[in-house]
């Protein structure tokens, strides 16, 4: 497992756990697809610093990131998307 693999476990760990220290309980389908969308969304960011006025792979990346966020919600992980969504938000602007 490459340290970013690690990286992108430990802070959906650190999710995992929440305000109250009750650990959420993720099913392999959910916790698969907000790797995903994590993923996505740090494919997205490196994509915005070595960009090369390539358009469709900007939409592409944004269909996908929407696309997995619904599947997120639809698995009830909803919430942790969102916060996934903000925190990559937060990122860009600094």
């Amino acid at each position: 497992m490459s340290g970013a693999d690690a990286w992108n476990l430990n802070s959906i760990e650190e999710r995992r756990i929440g305000r109250q220290g009750r650990i959420k309980p993720y099913s392999e389908v959910q916790l698969f697809f907000l790797l995903r969308l994590e993923r996505l969304l740090r494919v997205r960011r490196e994509h915005a610093v070595l960009s090369t006025s390539n358009d469709s792979w900007a939409k592409l990346l944004s269909r996908a990131i929407y696309s997995t966020y619904c599947d997120c919600i639809e698995l009830g992980v909803g919430e942790d998307a969102r916060s996934l969504l903000s925190r990559d938000k937060a990122t860009a602007q600094s």
